[in-house]
This record gives C-alpha cells, sequence and structure tokens, in this order.
C-alpha cells in the first residue's frame, strides 16, 4: 500500500477540527472499479460533511485554483455524487460559475435531485506544499433547477454550509 502524501493527511485533520468525528475516509469507484476517489465524512450524522481528499493533485479543467469537492446533509448519497462529479468533470472544461455536473446522483437514489451545482468556498486551506486549496461547494439540484445562476447557488449553498466557508 502505497504511502499517504502529507498533505492529504492535512486536509483530513483540518476538516476533522472544523467538524469533529466521527471521520473517516471511503474510496469510491468509477463503473470499472477503477481510478479511486477518497472522501472523507466528518461530523455527526444530521449535519455530515463530506469532502474529496486529494482531488487538489489531479488538473481539472475549472477556473484557476486547487479545489477539493464538499457537500453536506444527511443523503446517503451524497459522498458518490462528489465522486461521480469529479468523473463527470474530467473531461470537461468550465471556466463559469456555478460549475453543474449533470445526472451524478445515481438512478436508483430515492431522490428527486440527479445533479449538482459547485460554488467556490471564499475560505481556503494552505497545505504543507505551499499551495491554497478552497472547497467547491456542492449542493444537490433537480431537473428545473439547472439553469440556476452562481446568485441562486450560493443561496442554496448558504443554506447547507457554515458561514465561515461563504464568507
Amino acid at each position: 500500500m502505497a504511502d499517504i502524501p502529507k498533505h492529504h493527511k492535512a486536509i483530513f485533520h483540518y476538516l476533522l477540527e472544523q467538524f469533529g468525528e466521527p471521520a473517516k475516509v471511503v474510496a469510491y469507484r468509477n463503473n470499472d472499479g477503477k481510478s479511486p476517489i477518497d472522501v472523507g465524512e466528518f461530523g455527526p450524522t444530521k449535519k455530515r460533511f463530506y469532502s474529496t481528499i486529494g482531488i487538489c493533485d489531479k488538473s481539472l479543467k475549472l477556473s484557476a485554483g486547487k479545489f477539493e469537492f464538499a457537500t453536506m446533509g444527511n443523503l446517503a448519497w451524497l459522498p458518490n455524487a462528489l465522486a461521480s462529479s469529479v468523473y463527470w468533470l474530467r473531461d470537461r472544461t468550465s471556466r463559469q460559475w456555478p460549475v453543474v455536473c449533470e445526472d451524478v446522483v445515481r438512478h436508483n437514489a430515492k431522490s428527486r435531485y440527479r445533479h449538482m451545482a459547485f460554488i467556490s468556498s471564499l475560505s481556503g486551506f494552505e497545505l504543507p506544499t505551499g499551495f491554497e486549496i478552497k472547497w467547491l461547494l456542492g449542493v444537490p439540484i433537480t431537473d428545473s433547477e439547472i439553469s440556476l445562476d452562481l446568485w441562486e447557488v450560493k443561496d442554496k449553498a448558504q443554506k447547507l454550509f457554515p458561514a465561515w466557508m461563504l464568507t
């Protein structure tokens, strides 16, 4: 088993300090069972915070910056939707906000949501490598909400995430 990079451990410990126990990391894989994406889960079940750990190392075609993906809530499919969003973005370019990842909520999930819309957090975290990462804060959206603008997604994010991530 390969060593876990120091900056991945730093991300985990930073989020653990912010959101608390219980905490764990689960590897999600694509449909071929390959390309693992680590998703950390933090805090109490009713207000669980989910974040990718290590996506900042990948070269996604997004606006400038190094990002991890995050969402919050108690829906069992949320961490899988984060990993699916990363897979969805791998071959796409997005230079505008919000970033909308279509059909990333599994069709067998009992939910009216099918997509995730992401905006960048304003606060960041400096990695031991010297790079600053920010989070792409994801909110689930329905088919009828797929054209939400930046301000509408920000409004949804403000209801979901702690204020310090958005100020």
